[in-house]
Formats: structure tokens, C-alpha cells, sequence
């Protein structure tokens, strides 16, 4: 030992001691992205790994979340439905959705497209950007005042049924995503798939 120099005993057990002062609710280890606090529902447990809402107005990642999630719902069922029912005589109906969108007539692919133009356009008030949507304070993401039964009116309910939408929206997103690469793969539609999936080898 050098005489003067301080003698420092160092332990194998000892770990190095990383505390983070706000720590993502659901992942410990990172720091908790500015969604955490943003006080929407389902948005609390800061599941946010690249910090997108560092940059994004969370109000308008949520309101695009919840639009592609009910589409996605929609699209889930329309999916399964196409395989087995159609409108009578309607022209180019084939069971497999992928060939559906190829096999419909222009006009009726322009009239959805206008439809739902029109709706995007009504329920935005021609705000689309980032800067502008939330304008308001009172408006809410996803929040179109489109409820014809009414369940919005009970305060009880209101915030379980939201994070219901919520979660169902984005099992949603996932199951169409699976939905429509098992017919590219597969060449056939979802059901007529099943047999050659699950056959034995």
C-alpha cells in the first residue's frame, strides 16, 4: 500500500446504483415518456419505448389510435363476413378479400373513398394538422358525438366502456394485420386457409 493514499475496499456483491427519478410504469428501467402524465385513459402506463410523444401531440396520436381501431373492428368482421355472404347479384364478389378490392368496380371503391371523406372532413372542421386539431380544450380525442344509444350519459360506465374501445381497437389493429398476411400467404381466403394451416404434414 502507498503511504497517503486512501484505502478504498470494493465488493464483488456491490452493484452499480442506477435510480431513475420517474420511471415508466411499464418499463422500470426506462424514464417515463411524457404520455405517462397525459391523464388519458389506457395512456397511464407509459408504454411509449421510442418517446414518440416527445414530439407528438398525444391528443392526435390517440384520436389516429382510436380511428384505426375502429376501422380495424370493422374491417375484422367485414373480413369474415366477405368470405361468406354478399350482396345478391353484386359484380365482382369472389370470397377472398384480397382479390375483392381488385375485382370491385372503380365507382364503388370512389363512392367509399368519398364517404368517408366527407365524414373525416365534417368530424375535423378542417383541422387536420397537429397544431390545430386540439384548438379546443373541450374536445376530446375521438370523440366524433356520434353516440345513438346514449352510453356516453352515464358517468359510472363512460371511462371502463373508453378503455374497452381502446383495447378492443388495438386487438383489432393485430388480429386484421394476421387476418390479411395469412391470405397473402396463403392465396385463400381466411377459413378455406384453416384446413391447409392446421392439416397434418
Amino acid at each position: 500500500m502507498v503511504v497517503g493514499m486512501p484505502s478504498t475496499v470494493v465488493s464483488r456483491s456491490s452493484g452499480v446504483a442506477m435510480a431513475i427519478s420517474k420511471p415508466s410504469n411499464a418499463m422500470p428501467f426506462l424514464t417515463a415518456p411524457p404520455c405517462q402524465s397525459s391523464k388519458l385513459p389506457g395512456a397511464e402506463t407509459g408504454f411509449d419505448p421510442l418517446y414518440l410523444s416527445e414530439f407528438i401531440d398525444i391528443k392526435w396520436a390517440r384520436e389516429a389510435e382510436l380511428k384505426h381501431g375502429r376501422i380495424c373492428m370493422l374491417a375484422t368482421v367485414g373480413y369474415i363476413m366477405q368470405e361468406f355472404f354478399s350482396l345478391p347479384g353484386y359484380p365482382g364478389y369472389t370470397p377472398n378479400p384480397i382479390e375483392a378490392v381488385s375485382s370491385t368496380p372503380p365507382e364503388a371503391l370512389a363512392q367509399i373513398v368519398l364517404v368517408l371523406s366527407i365524414i373525416e372532413f365534417n368530424s375535423n372542421k378542417d383541422k387536420w394538422t397537429m397544431d390545430t386539431m386540439f384548438t379546443d380544450p373541450a374536445r376530446e380525442p375521438g370523440n366524433l358525438g356520434f353516440d345513438p344509444l346514449k352510453f356516453g350519459e352515464n358517468k359510472e360506465t363512460r371511462e371502463r366502456l373508453a378503455m374497452a374501445e381502446l383495447k378492443n381497437g388495438r386487438l383489432a389493429m393485430i388480429a386484421f394485420s394476421g387476418m390479411i398476411h395469412q391470405t397473402f400467404v396463403t392465396g385463400k381466403p381466411l377459413f378455406a386457409s384453416l384446413n391447409d394451416i392446421f392439416s397434418s404434414p
